[in-house]
């Protein structure tokens, strides 16, 4: 007890010696013994257990850290496309910081042909929306303004989307585009998302 309040000390010893005087005689040591021991053991041991309760406490956070570096479990969606076309996750992490909140792109696009950057970004894009919502797909209205948003869109956009119909469903057919309508990926698209995602990632 090296931190005792002795002031407060003296006046629990009092009060312990007058309930002493009030036992017979042939009784007082024992009764001064129990009463010291409740007095003094009883606030050592709460901080005593209060000190084990914190210990384990911390114990019990230090695994949730750990966890917290251990590699980041990809949706169903997007595991079944790194499956089919071999793609490592150390590929995906050259792409996107997998471990942040809210997750980064750290993908370059290629400068010099407008056409083909336009393409990735929007195959990026559904691969975002991938990993974040196990959805390969996104509403054509978000895939415009995030082009726009990043100085990608411009007026032959919507030509290039139909003319690489054959990578997407949904919004976009050979015949036009529903401008309210969900971007999809068909079987070839996800074969050109793993093309797209190997050459960024090298």
């Amino acid at each position: 007890m090296s931190k005792l309040d002795y002031g407060a000390a003296k006046a629990e010893i009092s009060k312990i010696v007058e309930i002493v005087k009030s036992v017979p005689e042939n009784l007082q040591v024992r009764c001064f013994e129990l009463l010291f021991n409740a007095a003094f053991e009883s606030k050592e041991k709460k901080k005593t257990e209060k000190d084990n309760v914190e210990n384990h406490e911390n114990k019990e956070e230090a695994p949730q850290e750990k966890s917290r570096q251990e590699p980041l479990k990809l949706p169903g969606n997007v595991l079944g496309l790194m499956r089919r076309n071999s793609i490592s996750h150390e590929e995906l992490g050259r792409l996107f910081m997998l471990e942040h909140e809210p997750l980064l792109p750290v993908y370059k696009l290629p400068t010099g042909n407008l056409a083909k950057a336009q393409l990735m970004k929007v195959l990026m894009l559904l691969l975002e929306n991938g990993l974040l919502n196990n959805s390969l797909s996104a509403p054509y209205a978000e895939v415009r303004s995030t082009l726009k948003e990043e100085g990608l869109y411009d007026s032959n956009f919507n030509k290039v989307l139909k003319k690489n119909h054959t990578y997407f469903k949904g919004a976009i057919s050979k015949n036009g585009i529903d401008e309210s309508g969900v971007v999809d990926l068909t079987g070839p698209g996800m074969e050109k998302l793993a093309e797209v995602i190997k050459e960024l990632g090298q």
